[in-house]
């Protein structure tokens, strides 16, 4: 999950020990749009904090915890189980539940863990890896038989249903060359539509496919999706000034002005009432065989 080596931008860390960079901001206003995040997630599921069919996970790996936000809730949800949560960067809180910890690490380094997982969980990681058939491989290595994985992923593209996403040609353009200067180090964006065949390739089983309308803006009826859509609103809003800001300026060359010009068309649009604008989220769940499966 790392870039070629550049100077941090303004206000924005990175991790010093990393051979290389990431483009990806981890200062405080992107570690509260992550905390955001994850209560939008919390609300497209209902409540809930995974889809696998789980029962009692003994050992959890949470890869680019983030936060952590995640973790946490899981572990204080299952006190019993051992939760890991791995991140470039050490921005995770001090004070947290006894059974979780937290590791900084490289998830697309060789994996060399003593012990396998029952349940392994990666989120928003779409951008930031290079390849994630391999990633994808070390998850199956390490997880234990009848062990479960699950990957929630927003597909890059925002859509509409009624055509209002034609009057947003500035949201269009964000798009095409965030997905331009992530090919240009490597870094695909196109990950939520792959998921489903990249995971059967992997040698999981039983894989199901989840995906779901998330509304940006509240324009849709429902208090629940318009709670939605006005949090997805501001990540989104917040993701144009922090998250673009990088790859724009660093790797496709953009002077800052440029781009600020850029953001500012792009948050006018996403917060235009007339434009009926949504993204699809996609989680994929996939289960390593047992023993018995495999043999047979």
């Amino acid at each position: 999950m790392t870039s070629p080596s550049q100077e941090p931008l303004p206000g924005v860390s990175h991790q010093e020990e990393a051979e290389d960079s990431s483009v990806d901001p981890n200062d405080d206003a992107e570690q509260d749009r992550l905390d955001l995040h994850h209560h939008v997630f919390q609300l497209s599921s209902g409540g809930k904090l995974f889809r696998a069919p789980l029962k009692d996970p003994k050992r959890v790996l949470d890869i680019g915890t983030g936060t952590g936000i995640w973790a946490i809730d899981f572990a204080d949800q299952f006190p019993g189980s051992l939760v890991v949560g791995t991140d470039l960067s050490p921005i995770q809180p001090g004070w947290i539940p006894p059974n979780l910890e937290f590791e900084v690490d490289d998830c697309e380094d060789d994996w060399n863990r003593k012990t396998n997982f029952d349940y392994i969980h990666i989120r928003s990681l779409s951008g930031a890896i290079k390849d994630w058939p391999r990633l994808l491989a070390q998850v199956f290595e390490y997880l234990n038989p009848g062990g479960w994985i699950e990957v929630t992923e927003f597909e890059v593209w925002v859509r509409s249903e009624d055509g209002s996403m034609q009057h947003a040609p500035m949201i269009q353009q964000w798009q095409e060359n965030l997905i331009a200067a992530g090919a240009k180090i490597g870094r695909d964006f196109e990950v939520a539509v792959n998921l489903k065949d990249w995971i059967e390739k992997a040698g999981f089983t039983g894989i199901t496919q989840h995906v779901s309308q998330v509304p940006l803006g509240p324009w849709q009826k429902g208090k629940t999706l318009k709670e939605m859509g006005l949090f997805q609103q501001q990540n989104m809003l917040d993701a144009s000034s922090s998250y673009g800001q990088a790859h724009f300026t660093r790797v496709l060359g953009w002077t800052l002005p440029e781009y600020l010009v850029l953001s500012a068309g792009v948050r006018k649009e996403m917060t235009d009432p007339k434009l009926h604008l949504y993204s699809d989220l996609f989680v994929v769940c996939g289960q390593k065989p047992d023993i018995h499966e495999a043999e047979n």
